[in-house]
């Protein structure tokens, strides 16, 4: 706890450089250090610590801390400058800081040591505003939430050594114990990330911004911590993921399919080092809706457990009999669902997404639809006006027999993503690996390739006709009528035309791949009955 002396009447933007000075001068010169990356966070004595609000707008919008700070705490702004009381109480969360070395400056995480006496209550931030509960904040309102229990996460200094990351401390008023992996409910893990499942409840109350029924009493979360703070700084960045998240619930009416994960807000957990327990540090994390139908099940599973023999996430008489029943419709479905949550992205101002794999997609448990996660796409933000995603970009080159500039088409705005690679092996997947296995599939397709025309028509019935209509194959001469047999023949014929032309992009499925919504116009035109 230190003492500041700020102005009575400023703005949000120098309390946090007097903030940060007085850090620098009493508590950081000594180590010739000074903060780098930190939050603002104000409480008011008499209030419970956990009554709080972010003053950074990477968490809430100026206009919605300003509103807050007349209805939480009583105070006066006024053309952006604040007037502050004695009873307000900063916090200054301290996420990084700068220091030296020959001569060139770097920056880390910032880490603190904390000893508690065995036996004795837990007395870790106990005279902070920041405790050992995960703490975060809603992005349209300024709602606070705190996790339900105390939670205290786990972190490595190799950020290689992810099982370090799984780890988790419940300890209330003792000291602080770890246990093995996977008590913080772990929802998933990739490259740059852990996803914790946490409850959370309010500790703020609803504001005059929040409209009526739309934000619920409690959070059941999905919660996102980097590995590193590279990641952690990044994803923090307007034009990446927090950013984007935040766009995002501003215009969630746009999400009313739920094709596009729900975020909450962005928050504040407290963790220790795996190696040096007494070794802490604060992060920045993301807080998403839980939602059981998604759950874990990303699409990367579901085409693994579509197209193997042996099932891998399903018990073997669920999955064959879920197979059996996954139609030419379900596969339309599905597919129709992706196209539209791509579509979704672009509705609600996203330039960019990130296609090259199948891992953040998840796949509901019904297989009827889809759900995005990570929608940073590389960083590229919002879509601006004016901007080369607009109005494209005119490439010249040069006719060598005249020497003259030739212009090349202005590309039509659509969603920055590459559908070159991985939808189509979705595609062929669902139409030709049905319980196959992924190297059938990419043998019958290089058969199907170099085979004439007609002949490659005829394996793609062949295919299609034992893939998604077995039961008459095996039952054609005792229970089917000449009549359904033609209609059924006739069915498969429009399937192996379309497949035919979409696979070897022949008209008008020439560009069917160019952008979302030369995508969905393939897509629609799959024959279903």
């Amino acid at each position: 706890t230190m003492d500041v002396k700020i102005p009575v009447k400023s703005s949000i933007d120098q309390i946090k450089k007097c903030l940060i000075n007085h850090v620098n001068q009493q508590l950081l010169s000594s180590e010739n250090k000074t903060v780098n990356k930190s939050w603002t966070v104000l409480a008011m004595f008499g209030h419970d610590t956990m009554y709080d609000l972010p003053l950074e707008t990477d968490a809430v919008e100026l206009r919605v801390q300003h509103q807050r700070l007349r209805e939480m705490f009583g105070l006066e702004v006024v053309n952006g400058a604040v007037e502050w009381n004695a009873n307000c109480r900063f916090a200054l969360v301290i996420i990084s800081i700068n220091f030296q070395r020959e001569g060139r400056t770097y920056q880390e995480p910032w880490t603190f040591e904390h000893t508690e006496r065995p036996g004795a209550k837990a007395t870790l931030l106990e005279n902070n505003l920041v405790s050992t509960h995960l703490r975060a904040w809603d992005f349209v309102t300024g709602q606070a939430f705190a996790s339900k229990n105390p939670i205290v996460f786990s972190f490595a200094e190799n950020v290689r050594d992810k099982r370090q990351f799984m780890k988790i401390s419940t300890s209330a008023n003792t000291a602080q114990q770890f246990h093995a992996p996977g008590e913080g409910g772990i929802l998933g893990m990739g490259n740059n990330a852990i996803v914790h499942h946490v409850e959370l409840e309010p500790t703020s109350p609803i504001s005059s911004i929040d409209c009526v029924g739309t934000h619920p009493k409690e959070w059941d979360a999905a919660v996102k911590r980097p590995f590193s703070l590279s990641k952690m700084l990044a994803f923090l960045k307007s034009s990446s993921e927090a950013g984007l998240a935040k766009r995002m619930r501003f215009a969630n009416l746009l999400n009313n399919d739920g094709r596009v994960v729900h975020f909450y807000g962005l928050g504040v957990a407290l963790s220790a080092n795996a190696d040096k327990p007494h070794e802490y540090k604060f992060e920045a994390t993301l807080l998403a809706r839980y939602e059981k139908e998604f759950s874990t099940y990303t699409m990367k599973r579901f085409m693994e457990d579509y197209t193997s023999r042996i099932a891998t996430t399903i018990d073997p008489p669920d999955i064959q009999k879920w197979r059996d029943n996954f139609t030419l419709i379900s596969v339309k479905v599905l597919l129709v669902s992706l196209l539209n949550a791509f579509r979704d992205l672009t509705l609600m101002g996203v330039q960019a997404f990130d296609f090259n794999h199948l891992s953040n997609v998840l796949v509901s448990r019904d297989y009827q639809t889809v759900k995005l996660l990570d929608i940073d796409g590389n960083s590229k933000g919002s879509i601006q006006f004016p901007s080369e995603y607009i109005h494209g970009q005119e490439v010249s080159s040069s006719d060598m027999t005249s020497c003259r500039p030739i212009q090349q088409s202005v590309h039509k705005p659509a969603l920055d993503i590459d559908l070159n690679v991985v939808l189509p092996t979705v595609v062929n997947q669902l139409l030709l690996g049905k319980g196959r296995g992924k190297s059938f599939v990419e043998n019958k397709k290089r058969e199907i390739w170099k085979a004439p025309e007609e002949k490659a028509k005829e394996l793609v019935k062949e295919v299609i006709r034992e893939n998604f209509f077995k039961e008459f194959v095996n039952n054609h001469q005792q229970q089917n009528c000449e009549h359904d047999n033609v209609k059924r023949e006739k069915h498969i014929a429009k399937v192996a035309e379309w497949y035919y032309a979409m696979l070897k992009k022949q008209a008008p499925w020439g560009n069917w791949t160019n952008d979302i919504y030369d995508s969905m116009r393939v897509i629609d035109h799959l024959p279903v009955a």
